[in-house]
């Protein structure tokens, strides 16, 4: 229990002194994103401002693994200068490479430091020569063991506050992990609720594929009534459509869609999602990160809309009008669970 205990407080010195720099951090950064992202809104194009809101999410995945493996300290001592490091799990002691352990030498107890003639064994029934006194008895060479006797008199050691800290984060980040997993299966098994697209919208599938450049095979399904379009899967895409939506609106707000869907599968946003989802899981104590993720999906449908336009070449005024018809004919919005593996 002891040993648990000192882990969770060197593991909590080491997430607390990560967590509160980069919370600082991070919230200076997100201020300054978004303050730079609503100046340029009107002058540059949502494909730029979307990346330069995903360098909140870089810079919160890429800067505690720079600090978990911090690079060799010199020691400028001259020739063969060791390289300190600093272990996380291990009692927090910097130790050198290359440096021996000093061995404490055996120091000669002035006790049993005894004359040659000390050492001069009388056979019994012999006196001793005159002028020499008989050798006092060997005195026992043990002492107490210091293994025995470190632990004497020290208090037990008790949880920090940083050690409790981390061992919070620790049971909400696995809370949080499983939720996910279980919104995840949960959504894959809406997917097997779905029926396969007919021929003739596989065949605009088709077109669409081809004109947006894609190679990879990507299936068309079928949804619910009223559902939202959506696209999912990281290896094998698939793109849901509700049943009514081609009988209602016809086959041109269905190309329509599924060229904005295509786009996202292009820009290989469903990755990004992913990586918002953890990044989500693991600063799920990070109030802003709320407010980041909702600007980059909003910057993630304008930046596929400019990647559609930008692929057909032409500049179709009606495209965003369909669009929006589209989402008026979705009354129910994609599935809470669906939001973690697609991308609407």
């Amino acid at each position: 229990m002891e040993w648990i205990t000192t882990q969770l407080n060197t593991a909590g010195e080491t997430f607390v002194g990560l967590a509160l720099p980069m919370l600082f951090t991070s919230t200076v950064l997100t201020g300054l994103v978004l303050l730079v992202e609503s100046v340029l809104r009107a002058r540059v194009r949502a494909g730029l401002r979307y990346w330069l809101v995903l360098c909140v999410l870089a810079y919160l995945v890429l800067t505690p693994l720079f600090s978990l493996s911090p690079p060799s300290t010199h020691w400028l001592a001259g020739q063969g200068a060791p390289n300190a490091r600093t272990h996380v799990w291990g009692p927090c002691a910097a130790y050198a490479e290359g440096v021996p352990h000093p061995v404490a030498e055996p120091q000669e107890d002035p006790d049993l430091s005894l004359t040659p003639a000390s050492h001069t064994q009388v056979p019994a029934g012999e006196s001793s020569p005159a002028g020499t006194s008989p050798a006092p008895p060997p005195r026992p060479l043990t002492r107490p063991s210091q293994t025995m006797t470190a632990g004497a008199g020290e208090q037990p050691r008790t949880l920090t506050w940083q050690g409790m800290a981390f061992l919070l984060w620790a049971i909400g980040a696995t809370f949080m992990g499983g939720v996910l997993l279980y919104r995840a299966w949960t959504a894959c098994r809406r997917l097997d609720h779905t029926r396969a697209a007919n021929h003739l919208m596989n065949d605009i599938l088709i077109y669409c594929r081809r004109r947006m450049g894609l190679r990879a095979p990507i299936r068309l399904r079928v949804g619910a009534e009223g559902t939202a379009p959506v696209v999912c899967g990281l290896i094998n895409p698939v793109i849901v459509v509700p049943c009514n939506l081609a009988p209602t609106l016809g086959s041109r707000h269905l190309r329509d869609v599924l060229f904005h869907e295509l786009a996202h599968v292009k820009r290989h946003d469903l990755w990004i999602n992913l990586a918002q989802n953890v990044v989500q899981v693991l600063y799920f104590y990070n109030p802003l990160l709320l407010i980041v993720n909702a600007v980059i999906r909003r910057l993630r449908e304008e930046a596929a809309d400019e990647t559609v336009l930008d692929t057909l070449g032409d500049v179709d005024p009606a495209y965003t009008q369909r669009l929006a018809e589209v989402a008026t004919l979705a009354a129910k919005p994609p599935a809470p669970s669906l939001n973690l593996i697609a991308v609407a």
